[in-house]
């Protein structure tokens, strides 16, 4: 998920007949968090403040993921970007990535987690980069597993795990 400075702006309650008037920002300063999130158990891990999203940052990511689970082979499903397609990153041992369909960001459960991520900082100016990482910061720390299993969860990924729910 790409955050940055530039102004999130949601709905918000204002006066009958009377706009509303928030603060902008337009800084052009951004940086990415990377997640991943088990639908079965709400596990997750999540690398915050990177740089960029291409491969070599794609690749430091897996990595990390499988020293957080060095025994298990770890499946990860992830969408068509470019920088997830490089062989470089097939070659991660212990790691198997399965691709889904191109533009069906709906069957990635952790787009649901990161549209909470947005609306929980949205409608508000951060100052500073720090400030918006510490949010989000909070924001992901809210979430417990049984929390994240709730929220992806995704019925047809629980029943193709032959998990009933």
């Amino acid at each position: 998920m790409r955050y940055g400075m530039m102004s999130n702006f949601r709905r918000s309650w204002s006066k009958i007949g009377a706009r509303a008037i928030l603060p902008q920002k337009q800084a052009f300063l951004n940086s990415y968090l990377y997640s991943a999130i088990a639908p079965a158990t709400g596990d997750s891990f999540h690398l915050l403040g990177l740089e960029d999203m291409d491969t070599t940052t794609e690749e430091i990511f897996l990595i990390e993921l499988k020293k957080k689970h060095p025994e298990k082979n770890v499946i990860v499903v992830i969408d068509n970007a470019p920088c997830h397609r490089p062989k470089v990153l097939h070659a991660i041992s212990g790691i198997t990535l399965i691709y889904l369909p191109p533009y069906s960001p709906e069957l990635n459960p952790v787009e649901r987690f990161f549209e909470e991520l947005r609306r929980a900082t949205a409608n508000e100016i951060f100052t500073t980069m720090e400030n918006l990482e510490k949010r989000i910061t909070e924001t992901v720390n809210l979430w417990t597993p049984e929390k994240l299993k709730k929220l992806c969860g995704y019925k047809w990924i629980l029943e193709q795990l032959g998990i009933v729910n």
